[in-house]
């Protein structure tokens, strides 16, 4: 058998892949995560403060009894660590710990022959593990090979590796920006050839011809948005492998990646929430709220505070070390300690992800350290991303997410379930999870539009009124992605100065999304123009820390077609008029969101409340699934006029509150502008001005709102770049917009404003 997977392995790339791609000169052993002189700087690193509990899971496992045979013939994740543990005492001392390189090359030889059977998603990616851990013993025991154990080795590799999803020798489909291709085996592919280029370099020239001309390609443009186009859950999986992908390659000399790959690690930092049981941080796209991966998927952390030597990422990796005990010896070469750490507190509150994303993720705290309900942090996600990457991404464009004490405004629904029908592809996932109906976003319903294409062979049959996709399977790489044109376009963004931002602004136009595209059907456009606009404000206020005003601009080319506003939420919302609540109070959690509707009308609102047991998951008359869980969304309020009209807007201002003991909501008032197509709102100390077609506007405005004793700061959004003249009661102030921020902001007095543009 060893004989044919290398006379097969060597026959297809001789003949697939016969040019090599990088010519390299690799200089000696080892060579797989560390080099020799790094070996030194090892010794000094696993004795240091910080590894104080790694070091103790470390010769646990090195401790751990065991002949090497996987008795269930499944890949066993404590032999691993023993045979990692093992070779990684012999690389630091090849004379003292000689043995324990021999012994972790003879079982490693035996585990890997032991490996028989790989089914399911983390057995696949457990027998990768097995292959990478068999590189670094190849690599770092390499001068205790005979030729003989070589070659048994190496087939041994190839063996397991043809277990898991992806063989080397087999023209698998693959795709280069999404997709399980963009997980393990990539990565496996390169470390095996990186160990064993010295006597086969066709696996090497084979897995770096993919990282030149087909990932690198597909990743570079993206990390110029500082975030994962695969979402907040997949980050851990997908990013880390091509972070690990970086880092084995900037080993050896060699940089396909762009220079700025850390800062996608940015995403993780900024969503993270004192609860560690409730949700993945701020859910965008594919979670598994609470079925978490494992530990082990927080590599990605380290990785990228060493490849940057960022001073925040740094901090953030240390926060998170004692958790990637799983790893065995890597996080001694993952994290430096050495790096100096810079406080979160002496990094801004609010981060701006730009295109090809367009997320805005605005806190009032960090709190990083701190746990459960002792923290008051409000954590806001904000989402107008440009593209859809697809894949384990969702149709929530204009989704919006708030953390208080407890998620209070949900991305609703669960990646997986005991329900059979609940998991990726499926009943659930095509008819409501994926869909915007389980976002915070707008529905436009065309009763008789055709449904989305979503999943892989189930087609969803569901109606939601909601937004489309341009292509039903992953991407193969961004330039196809890209060819295929926005979803969403970003028209404006702005967060204030300071580390804790007065307000922080984002504007998109979400339009193409909700209109049938060609790959779908030939079908007639349902909306004319669907905008939406979020001010985050950061209040500094203990009792009511924050508030989000959301405010719609959505035209539909039919009045008939229902529009809807949506607000997930746990438990049951309570609806009082215009106002709506709902707490979050299990399990310790103790936040309460108010939400004050503004617009439509009091007298032309429709507010309705859906779920509960038997409607979790309802959409189009039907519920999909029958399973949810703790903090997964149960119910939603759907908004909508009464009266038909081409043309609507919706208006909403949502604060948080501590639930127990009760605290008083802030008043909320609003006023229509007398001259120009503005609506004001006031909330505390602040003033909010915007055009109610979220547009740009060049002519004056005039309005009435606030006390006229009493100083606000006021914000006035869509206006046209150039001076503005604003005149109030108490002063007279010229102030410079900026074209990509289209605001003005200034303290005031209340009262009567007179904006008017200097020509």
């Amino acid at each position: 058998m060893k004989t044919f997977f290398s006379f097969f392995f060597s026959f297809i790339l001789a003949n697939t892949f016969a040019q090599t791609t990088a010519n390299v000169q690799f200089q000696g052993h080892p060579r797989m995560l560390v080099t020799a002189k790094d070996v030194a700087v090892l010794k000094q690193k696993i004795h240091h403060k910080d590894f104080k509990e790694i070091y103790k899971s470390f010769q646990q496992q090195k401790d751990f009894i065991t002949d090497g045979i996987s008795a269930s013939g499944e890949p066993n994740e404590d032999i691993r660590q023993k045979i990692e543990a093992l070779a990684f005492s012999y690389l630091l001392d090849t004379v003292k710990e000689k043995q324990a390189g021999i012994t972790a090359v003879a079982l490693i030889d035996k585990y890997l022959n032991s490996i028989t059977t790989v089914k399911g998603y983390h057995p696949n990616a457990h027998a990768y593990q097995a292959v990478f851990t068999a590189a670094l013993v190849y690599d770092w025991c390499y001068y205790l090979l005979d030729a003989n154990t070589k070659a048994s080795l190496i087939a041994s590799m190839k063996k397991v590796s043809c277990l898991a999803e992806y063989c080397i020798f087999k023209n698998t489909p693959k795709q280069y920006l999404s997709g399980h291709y963009g997980e393990y085996a990539p990565t496996v592919f390169l470390a095996m050839g990186i160990a064993i280029y010295d006597e086969q370099k066709e696996v090497f020239d084979f897995a770096y011809k993919e990282q030149v001309e087909k990932f690198a390609p597909s990743r570079n443009p993206w990390y110029a948005a500082t975030t994962h186009h695969q979402g907040s859950q997949y980050i851990h999986v997908r990013y880390g492998n091509e972070l690990l992908q970086a880092f084995i390659l900037d080993k050896v000399g060699l940089h396909p990646y762009a220079s700025n790959i850390a800062d996608a690690t940015y995403r993780d930092l900024y969503a993270n929430i004192p609860q560690e049981k409730d949700m993945d941080g701020m859910p965008e796209g594919d979670c598994h709220n609470n079925i978490t991966m494992g530990d082990e998927y927080l590599e990605f952390i380290p990785i990228a505070a060493s490849l940057s030597k960022d001073g925040f990422l740094q901090s953030y990796a240390k926060e998170n070390l004692n958790k990637l005990s799983l790893l065995s010896t890597r996080p001694f070469i993952f994290y430096n300690p050495f790096i100096p750490a810079k406080p979160f507190d002496s990094l801004q509150l609010s981060r701006f992800f730009p295109s090809p994303s367009g997320l805005m993720i605005a806190r009032t705290k960090w709190d990083i350290d701190k746990k459960g309900k002792s923290s008051n942090a409000m954590v806001v996600l904000m989402n107008m991303k440009e593209y859809n990457a697809k894949n384990h991404t969702h149709l929530d464009i204009g989704h919006f997410g708030i953390y208080y004490k407890g998620h209070l405004a949900l991305d609703a629904g669960i990646y997986q379930g005991k329900d059979p029908n609940n998991e990726w592809g499926k009943l659930n996932y095509v008819n409501y999870y994926a869909r915007t109906i389980a976002h915070n976003s707008l529905l436009i319903l065309d009763p008789n539009e055709p449904t989305p294409y979503e999943g892989s062979n189930v087609k969803a049959t569901s109606r939601d009124g909601g937004q489309f996709s341009y292509k039903n399977r992953a991407w193969d790489s961004i330039q196809e992605m890209l060819g295929a044109g926005k979803s969403a376009n970003i028209l404006a963004s702005e967060i204030s100065k300071g580390l804790a931002p007065d307000y922080s602004y984002l504007k998109g136009d979400m339009t193409p999304a909700y209109n049938i595209p060609k790959n779908v059907a030939t079908y007639n456009a349902k909306a004319d123009t669907v905008r939406r606009s979020f001010v985050f404000l950061n209040l500094k206020n203990n009792d009511v820390p924050g508030a989000l005003i959301v405010l719609d601009k959505v035209v539909a080319t039919n009045a008939t077609f229902k529009k809807t506003w949506l607000l997930h939420s746990q438990n049951e919302p309570v609806i009082k008029g215009d106002v709506i609540s709902v707490e979050s109070t299990q399990k310790g959690r103790n936040g309460k969101l108010q939400n004050n509707v503004l617009l439509p009308e009091v007298n032309n609102q429709q507010i309705e409340k859906i779920g509960g047991d038997g409607k979790e998951y309802w959409v189009d008359g039907k519920n999909w699934g029958t399973v949810t869980q703790e903090d997964a969304g149960q119910w939603r309020i759907e908004l909508s006029p009464k009266q038909a009209a081409l043309s609507n807007n919706f208006l909403n201002v949502l604060q948080v509150m501590d639930a127990q003991p009760a605290k008083p909501a802030l008043a909320v008032t609003k006023s229509m502008a007398t001259k120009g197509n503005y609506v004001a709102v006031c909330i505390a100390n602040r003033i909010v001005a915007q055009q109610l077609s979220l547009d740009k506007n060049e002519n004056t405005i005039s309005f009435s709102i606030g006390n006229k004793s009493k100083s606000y700061s006021v914000l006035i959004t869509d206006l046209k770049a150039g001076k503005w003249l604003v005149t109030n009661a108490s002063r007279k102030q010229m102030i410079i917009v900026e074209e990509q921020t289209g605001t003005a902001y200034f303290t005031s007095k209340g009262g009567s404003f007179l904006v008017e543009k200097v020509k």
